[in-house]
């Protein structure tokens, strides 16, 4: 795929793990042949994307749902995104995270119709539905814009971690809601960028500005969010080492941790993280594992380094 062509797939590969990161983001930039430079960003956590089959619950909640999207960061925190998938057409049915959930019952929010394509015209769709947010449910109107409106090349750092420099499509999609509380009006803005790889259409950076107002009950609040994939911050000559990831079993592990590269990569160091983003155990031994006995019950990130990037995993303690 180059930048004027298609992007098959609005979605994450599964299991995709992204840095949280901060820093100097100008997405202004739009249109044909545009330059993104998103350099000196810092890491602040993590990201893993999961998808799952809808719950007899979700069904209940976000009728229509094929499909629910779990963003799970490094202290546990899950945000949710419920999506109905009909042949080639995606819409939304419900997202949910720790500051209000949105469920799209009266009318689904149309994302687009696979291919999405630059210079094609893009959507807008009238929603409808219910908004929970500081322990008030009410009823909402709006529209979610969608289209592709830019491509060119995109450089990011992230200072210590890695970085990419390469061809990018992105998609842009901008919701805007419109609800009453008891007597007090509010509105929600969630604007959203998605770059996509060109060599491969993996979605490498992503951000969010999610913005409720209720200006009667004090509500003026601001989210935003900035991800790069860690398994793109390698060179395209090390794409196999990303390919095949690392393999830690036994999983889950009790005493030793066992570590494998493909045999062109060796181990050159292992760092552990806990949940809340601290190194436990850190390891310049090349034997292929770790002990991890001394560890408390729980989950763990694994970043193994080589002398050609860094890949991530995760592992249960037991």
């Amino acid at each position: 795929m180059n930048a004027q062509e298609q992007i098959n797939n609005y979605f994450s590969a599964p299991m995709s793990d992204y840095f949280i990161v901060s820093g100097t983001i100008d997405q202004t930039p739009t249109g044909s042949n545009a330059i993104w430079n998103f350099n000196s960003l810092t890491q602040t956590g993590s990201n893993t994307d999961t998808y799952a089959n809808p719950t007899a619950s979700d069904l209940a909640n976000y009728p229509g749902t094929t499909q629910v999207l779990t963003i799970t960061d490094n202290a546990m925190n899950a945000n949710e995104v419920f999506y109905k998938i009909d042949g080639a057409t995606l819409s939304l049915t419900g997202a949910n995270n720790s500051d209000f959930t949105l469920d799209y019952n009266t009318d689904n929010a149309l994302v687009g119709t696979y291919p999405f394509v630059y210079g094609n015209p893009g959507t807008t769709d009238p929603i409808a539905g219910t908004i929970t947010t500081q322990g008030q449910t009410a009823a909402f109107t709006g529209t979610l814009m969608t289209e592709v409106d830019a491509y060119g090349a995109l450089s990011l750092d992230v200072s210590g971690e890695g970085s990419y420099s390469g061809d990018v499509t992105r998609i842009k999609t901008e919701q805007m809601i419109s609800f009453t509380i008891g007597i007090f009006p509010g509105t929600a803005e969630v604007t959203s960028y998605y770059y996509y790889k060109d060599v491969d259409g993996a979605l490498v950076f992503r951000t969010s500005d999610i913005a409720v107002s209720v200006p009667g009950l004090g509500v003026d609040q601001t989210t935003p969010s900035r991800e790069a994939l860690i398994t793109n911050t390698l060179s395209v000559t090390n794409n196999e080492l990303a390919m095949n990831g690392v393999k830690l079993f036994p999983n889950p592990a009790e005493g030793f941790l066992n570590v494998r590269l493909p045999d062109e990569f060796p181990v050159q160091s292992i760092e552990i993280k806990d949940v809340n983003g601290r190194t436990v155990m850190f390891s310049l031994e090349k034997t292929g594992g770790i002990d991890v006995s001394p560890l408390a019950v729980g989950t763990y990130v694994v970043i193994v380094s080589t002398k050609n990037g860094s890949v991530i995993g995760k592992f249960i303690k037991k």
